[in-house]
């Protein structure tokens, strides 16, 4: 908790350094190009903002629900995986073989691990290679099984099933942790919410203190908005970062409860 609010407590600092700094930057324009006589011109600048300012916030909705869905569906299958590698490990208990459930016991636990490694590599937008020879040997004690009734024939295929299902989502959940929102996206982004804190900037308030408070506030939501967006984009760095827990949980599982 406490690393949790030392996180929010970060991110709240640099949104308000962002905002004093383009509180000095208004303060200095009203100053030195006399902002506020330019309030002829405000009908337009209010035309100009309510357009621009409608296609901006469908813009921003449209980025940030993006993003929101990506992170959500990578946090998802790392969980469908994990309940993925349980299952199996409790299909091999069906055939009453203890050998055999030690080696997938100790197959799942090797994965696991190098799983848990290949979080580095991701977080820099890399693939792991080890967990991709480490996961096929699942197959090879798969393939060690000898079927001697009907009951463990069903069985067996069963755990085919879960081996292919499995297969699946681990491509998926390598996909879709290695997806990013495309560069040209972020830099239309940051480039549109530049036009819109450049019109605050100049807009002729009548009121200092009403200007220095309206580009306070905006200046401060949008660099909320990109730490948001910067955090959900990379799944593995940020505030919402994914970790191997849920892999953890069933490893225990596999080990306390079976």
């Amino acid at each position: 908790m406490n690393k949790e609010w030392e996180s929010i407590s970060i991110k709240l600092l640099i949104s308000l350094i962002f905002s004093l700094v383009f509180i000095g930057i208004t303060y200095l324009l009203r100053l030195y190009l006399r902002t506020d006589t330019l309030i002829a011109d405000a009908s337009g600048l209010g035309l100009f903002t309510s357009i621009f300012g409608t296609l901006y916030g469908i813009l921003m909705a449209f980025i940030i629900f993006e993003v929101w869905a990506q992170f959500n569906k990578t946090s998802q299958l790392f969980d469908t995986e994990a309940v993925g590698l349980e299952r199996l490990y409790r299909l091999t208990l069906y055939f009453r073989k203890p050998s055999l459930s030690l080696e997938m016991k100790a197959a799942i636990k090797k994965y696991i691990e190098a799983v848990s490694l290949d979080f580095n590599k991701l977080r820099l937008g890399e693939r792991g290679k080890m967990s991709g020879k480490i996961f096929r040997e699942l197959s090879k004690v798969i393939r060690t099984i000898n079927i001697k009734t009907d009951r463990e024939k069903i069985v067996f295929q069963r755990m085919m099933e879960s081996y292919g299902h499995l297969t699946d989502v681990r491509v998926e959940r390598i996909s879709q942790s290695l997806t990013r929102l495309p560069t040209l996206l972020k830099v239309f982004l940051y480039l549109s919410s530049f036009f819109v804190l450049l019109t605050f900037l100049v807009m002729p308030f009548a009121s200092l203190m009403y200007s220095l408070l309206s580009t306070g506030m905006f200046s401060f939501i949008l660099a909320m908005i990109f730490q948001i967006v910067e955090d959900l984009d990379n799944p593995f760095t940020g505030f919402w970062s994914l970790t191997p827990e849920p892999y953890e949980r069933t490893l225990k599982h596999i080990e306390e409860d079976y």
